[in-house]
Order: structure tokens, then sequence, then C-alpha cells
């Protein structure tokens, strides 16, 4: 005699459909995380270029990272002497990449000492 009915094991269209929809989901779900975690870990990048900073302004939060990236066929000297904080990374060369991690919160405004006219601003919020 033929067994009929539903054994262990066996699996119906629904219970298929529903399974490949809760995978799909949580594949989905993953990636974005991953994705996010990504993001999270880019580092925020002030470049010098044609004798200016770019971006001339960016907002972070207290403890991010920004690298100084210097794409200019000469030196600059970035600093920063605000009351909220001040740094000097010294002469970078071009080519040269230096990170600054900003601690406490304020407004720090960039200069270099090469070349007065490069002004540029980093915001950091709590």
């Amino acid at each position: 005699m033929e067994a009929r009915g539903r054994t262990k094991g066996d699996c119906s269209g629904t219970d298929r459909s529903r399974r490949f929809v809760t995978l799909l989901a949580l594949t989905t779900a993953a990636c974005w995380l991953s994705v996010g975690g990504l993001y999270a870990a880019t580092p925020f990048v002030i470049e010098q270029s044609g004798i200016a900073f770019q971006p001339k302004s960016i907002t972070i939060k207290a403890g991010d990272t920004v690298t100084f990236l210097n794409s200019d066929v000469f030196g600059h000297n970035v600093y920063s002497d605000s009351e909220d904080g001040e740094f000097d990374i010294g002469l970078q060369s071009n080519g040269s990449e230096v990170p600054v991690i900003f601690e406490n919160p304020g407004r720090f405004i960039l200069q270099c000492r090469i070349h007065p006219r490069m002004r540029a601003e980093v915001i950091v919020t709590p």
C-alpha cells in the first residue's frame, strides 16, 4: 500500500516558498550589514590639490580619523590652532597620506603654513 499525505521531511510548495523567502531575507540583511560595516570603517579624506583643500568642510564624530592626502606636486603643512584643539602634521610631501584622529568635539579650522590662503574646517560632533 502506498503512503499518502505528508511524511517527515516532505515540503509542500508553500513551505518551500516560505523557506526561500526567509533565506532571501536573511541573506539580504547580512549583505546590508556587511556593507554598513565597510562604510563605517571608511576613513574621511581631505585632499590637498590645486593649492586647496577638498572638501572645504566635513562633519565627523569624536574619535573618527581624517586622512590628509597630498595630491599636489609640492609639499604642504596642514595644521590647526583652533581653541578646540591643535595639531600640526609637519611638512607633507606630495603623494603622502597622514591620518589624524579627532578625539574631542569642536570646530577645527585647517590651514597650510606654506600656502596661507588654503583653509578648510573639520566639525567634530560628540
